[in-house]
């Protein structure tokens, strides 16, 4: 069929633009994630590892047979025997995802487990709550954000932050009135769209006008020992705790987790504990001396598959996070914006390719498809960011398809 170069060129940018549009309205329902996350995970299989060295140890709770909880969920004095084991480790850090509401034990089982958090400093203790989001709720009546950290110093829009309005699992009051650092784990019932991003994690929160600390940032404000108001936020760009502690993220205060990561995360059962210090092997030892020991709850699993299609828990998630900000090695999607400025050097470079015969339009498409994943390699290999290929792809199957239906043929 002859089509003239005029014609060419309004077909591919027709059908470009087009294509722009279905695959934006099909990545708004997560059609294209489980590519995405091969995609980032063979960047990350081709990305050189430089980087500090991460402390932070698992303690996996669970209700397998073999645990050594006496109840489930854990009591009030199983917590008290568990923080008792791992004094003579000396962590910097104890980190207790599950909640330590205890409605339903008994005062003297809390009390004992009060007790025992007062052997610990409070900075060296770091308990959970999770927050709800309910528009029929008025977040300036929520008696539960007392209890969080406020940061004061927020640059850029705050639109995009996730946001809770009450607290609905706090400690056990005996535990908030101690002064012990409290932080959300997790904000339920939110009306903003899911995550698209399945590596993301939330830093930061907004309730009413504040901006309060994720339990994976308080977490390392109390490890690098930085107050609130020593925490610098720039939306879209980074958080800045220390001079050499600046985690990288969206305009939502989300942080990319470092996949690769997870094969590297000390994960024990809670069982080691009672195992004694002078019978422990090099491993196990070594994981409880880490600066952060992470308690959490292994069975409550995330609805998206992480790296190697792995369901993993909450906990795990969140200790890889902490995990990712400690070793300081960062993955990020590039902005819209200059994902938008490669959509269009394709695009011209697509139509000065379909504009030649179809022999040398398909060569030159091959030789354009390996700089553009070159491109990325380079890109991701220099900062750790990644572009989705999924608008890009459909770029070039439309530039092949021209040139075979519409292309030049050789003259005989």
């Amino acid at each position: 069929m002859l089509v003239n170069d005029r014609k060419r060129t309004i077909i591919f940018i027709v059908l470009s633009v087009l294509a722009i549009f279905l695959v934006n309205r099909e990545k708004q329902k997560n059609s294209f994630l489980e590519f995405e996350r091969q995609y980032v995970n063979w960047l990350i299989d081709t990305k050189k590892q430089k980087k500090e060295t991460s402390s932070i140890t698992l303690l996996a709770l669970d209700n397998s047979e073999d645990s050594v909880l006496q109840d489930w969920p854990p009591s009030p004095l199983d917590f008290a025997v568990i923080l008792n084991n791992l004094r003579q480790y000396n962590p910097s850090l104890i980190a207790i995802e599950p909640s330590l509401s205890f409605s339903n034990s008994p005062d003297g089982l809390v009390e004992t487990l009060r007790t025992t958090c007062l052997n610990f400093n409070k900075g060296s203790l770091l308990f959970s709550a999770v927050c709800q989001m309910d528009q029929s709720v008025d977040s300036t009546k929520d008696k539960g954000k007392k209890f969080f950290d406020v940061l004061k110093n927020i640059n850029g829009n705050t639109n995009s932050i996730p946001e809770f309005t009450k607290t609905s699992s706090l400690p056990n009051q005996r535990f908030a009135a101690m002064g012990i650092p409290i932080a959300f784990t997790n904000i339920e019932l939110t009306q903003k769209k899911p995550e698209r991003n399945q590596y993301k994690f939330p830093l930061i929160a907004k309730v009413g006008d504040e901006i309060v600390p994720s339990f994976v940032l308080k977490a390392i404000m109390l490890e690098t020992n930085t107050s609130p108001d020593q925490v610098i936020v720039n939306l879209g760009e980074n958080i800045i705790l220390t001079e050499n502690k600046k985690i990288p993220i969206d305009a939502g205060g989300h942080v990319e987790i470092y996949p690769a990561l997870q094969k590297e995360l000390p994960k024990e059962k809670i069982n080691l504990l009672t195992t004694p210090s002078n019978e422990l092997g090099k491993k196990s030892k070594s994981a409880l001396s880490n600066k952060i020991i992470f308690i959490g709850n292994n069975n409550n699993k995330r609805n998206i598959a992480f790296r190697d299609n792995e369901f993993i828990s909450n906990a795990e998630f969140m200790a890889l996070a902490i995990s990712t900000i400690q070793s300081g090695l960062f993955i990020n999607e590039l902005s819209q914006t200059n994902e938008f400025i490669i959509w269009i050097i394709i695009i011209i470079l697509g139509i000065l390719i379909i504009n030649t015969k179809s022999s040398k339009a398909l060569s030159r498409i091959g030789l354009l498809i390996i700089i553009y994943l070159s491109f990325n390699m380079i890109l991701f290999q220099s900062n750790g960011q990644w572009v989705s290929p999924i608008i890009p792809l459909t770029f070039f199957i439309i530039m092949t398809v021209i040139s075979l239906v519409f292309g030049e043929k050789k003259e005989a």
